[in-house]
């Protein structure tokens, strides 16, 4: 047996002030450098000792920043970065049209807009017809000028629908022609923010009343 008169138990010293004081030193030394080496460029791009960039630190700090940092959106501006929002002084019109054309016969109908205006629409045909989406600026740059959105005058169509954001201020519409040797029916259904129409059947041009969205 063990007699526990023979166990030595070690005596420690307690360390002195002296040793306490230096490694107390030592440590602050130690988060000192770790500060300026590491945390501070990482997460405030502050790179003092060129060690941030050395090892990367700095594109940490970009990182995150970026994260943090709100769209480029002005106050009250969109809320998500993309996103497009375009106020209008007034409520939008709304137009439905039903017409007749007779074979060889073209009608066209174009509603004015102010420049970034957007309009939906859709109209459908009870035959093929060639037609062109288009435009005409109120300030254009020769009497002959205008901007073709869409052009089919080699097969035809019996329908189209989409919305449509006008590039300029001015008129902007369709024109129909009935190449075939029959009747056809056509149905135009619009929505958007445009302040008139007219109607271009050959003659003068004829104001269409436009309404209000209920």
């Amino acid at each position: 047996m063990i007699n526990e008169k023979d166990i030595q138990i070690p005596k420690f010293a307690a360390p002195s002030k002296q040793a306490i004081a230096k490694a107390t030193v030592v440590a602050a030394a130690i988060a000192l450098v770790v500060l300026f080496a590491a945390i501070l460029p990482a997460e405030y791009g502050y790179d003092p000792l060129r060690t941030g960039t050395a090892l990367g630190l700095t594109e940490l700090s970009k990182a995150t920043n970026t994260k943090s940092e709100p769209s480029n959106a002005s106050p009250g501006g969109p809320a998500h970065p993309g996103t497009t929002y375009t106020p209008q002084p007034r409520i939008y019109k709304v137009d439905s049209e039903d017409l007749l054309l007779t074979p060889g016969q073209g009608v066209e109908i174009k509603y004015h807009m102010q420049k970034g205006a957007v309009m939906v629409y859709s109209w459908k045909a009870s035959g093929k017809l060639m037609f062109e989406f288009h435009g005409e600026p109120d300030q254009k740059p020769n009497p002959d000028y205008y901007d073709s959105y869409e052009l089919d005058d080699k097969v035809g169509k019996e329908e189209a629908h989409g919305s449509f954001t006008a590039p300029s201020t001015g008129i902007h519409g369709w024109f129909w022609e009935n190449k075939g040797d029959k009747n056809v029916e056509i149905h135009l259904a619009t929505a958007g923010f445009y302040d008139s129409a007219k109607m271009f059947a050959g003659g003068d041009p004829e104001d269409m009343p436009v309404e209000d969205a209920k």
